[in-house]
Parts: C-alpha cells; structure tokens; sequence
C-alpha cells in the first residue's frame, strides 16, 4: 500500500514540473512490453508522453481517447461524455500511469482502472482523468500521419495515426451510418478499395455526421486503425475523408 500512497500524495501535492522530475518517461510502445493479456497493475513511477490522436470530438469514437507517440498507440478507457474538453484532439498530453491497470485486447493495448468482470481494464472518471494525465500543449493541427495502403496495413499498426491515399468507398449510395426500423443510427461498418485490395471502416453510431452520404470520389482517408468485430478496420478521425 505505501506505493499506492505515495502515487496518490504526487499526484495531489507536486507541480506538473516535481512529477515529471520523480516519473521515469517511457514509449508507448515499452509501456506496451509490460503486458501480456490480463491486466496488470502499474506500480512504478512511469508515464508516457504523445499526441490525442482520436476522442468523441466527432462521436468517432466513444468512451476512449486514443493517444500515440512515434513507437505505438495506447486506448485511454474513459467514462467520460466529453473527453475533448478533457483530453483535446490533436494535444500533446501526459498520462501518469502508477496505479493505473494495462491491457491488452488481442493486439489492442488499452490503460485504465483497476478491472471488472465486464471489462479488460474499467473506464477513468472526469475526476481520473484530472489525477492521471496532464496537457502538455495544446495543439489544434494533427500530427503527421504514417502514410499507408490497404496491403500494408498489419496488425503492428494497432492504434496509430495513419493516412491512405486515392480510395474510394465501395457502398456509393449509403450514408456513413444504417438506422433501426425507428430511425436510430446504429454501429456500421463501410469499406474503401483501392481497386485492389479492400478495408473495413468502423462508423461509430455517435457519429455527428453519420446521416450523411458517403463521398462518391476517390479521397483521401486519415484516422486510426482499430480492430471492429474481430477485423482490422479503419476509424475515419475529424471526419477526415476528403477528396484528392
């Protein structure tokens, strides 16, 4: 318990500045090589340092904030309604790992609180969030993004910010999101060629510009990958699919 105690009074009493002084900053991709499948707990005074790389700014996503570095992507379960007032898309942010709990789900890393019976590792609260992270800079252009095509997407690029060029969606006459026999939007999935090869892409059923009609051109599409019924799909970030 003394490491517990000890995590919490740094938490809540030091600056930003006597934090990064006492943690020890690690790559996303090392926090990574701590982990196996079950969660583990996170006792030592560690964080990692990148950008947020997708939230529910768009309702993209819900309930996690993707953050990435050079060397991998790490999902940030949260319970929070509005994690871009929290965690801004595109900020460099901090997030204090001691006390928090490290996962994986398949290829997926995900971070958060100590874990339930319904979940890999459970979501932070607003309050967590505070405690545990820490904007660095606020940022309102993305990162740039790995530039890639549909043969070369691999699982290795779990979670991380990438760009594909000259697709086009296959369903050219659907919207971005299917509706229920009441008109609610539900979780769809769509999917982009190349002429070539194919990719899923996930639509979120938050998504504020889900009622929309899909692009009809080529395009270009950047977000991050994910992995959406046991496949390897593409989730579109900042409504980013735009014609070349």
């Amino acid at each position: 318990m003394l490491w517990l105690i000890s995590a919490l009074l740094i938490a809540v009493g030091c600056t930003t500045e006597q934090r990064a002084a006492w943690e020890r900053e690690i790559s996303i991709a090392h926090l990574g090589s701590l982990v196996r499948y079950e969660a583990v707990l996170l006792k030592d005074d560690i964080s990692i340092c990148g950008r947020v790389i997708a939230n529910d700014k768009m309702g993209e996503i819900t309930n996690t904030v993707v953050i990435a570095d050079e060397t991998a992507g790490v999902a940030l379960q949260v319970e929070s309604t509005n994690s871009d007032i929290s965690l801004p898309l595109y900020s460099e942010v901090t997030v204090h790992c001691s006390g928090l709990y490290l996962a994986r789900e398949g290829q997926r890393l995900v971070i958060g609180k100590q874990p339930t019976a319904e979940y890999s590792v459970d979501r932070l609260t607003d309050s967590d969030i505070a405690l545990h992270t820490t904007i660095d800079t606020l940022l309102t252009t993305p990162p740039k993004a790995l530039l890639r095509t549909i043969r070369d997407i691999s699982p290795n690029d779990m979670l991380r910010y990438v760009r594909i060029d000259s697709v086009e969606f296959i369903e050219k006459d659907m919207a971005w999101l299917d509706c229920d026999s009441l008109g609610l939007p539900l979780p769809s999935i769509r999917h982009i060629t190349d002429g070539r090869d194919t990719l899923a892409v996930a639509v979120n059923d938050a998504t504020i510009y889900g009622s929309e009609p899909l692009p009809k051109v080529k395009i270009c599409c950047i977000g991050i990958i994910d992995i959406y019924l046991g496949e390897l799909s593409l989730r579109i970030i900042d409504q980013q699919a735009t014609t070349l």
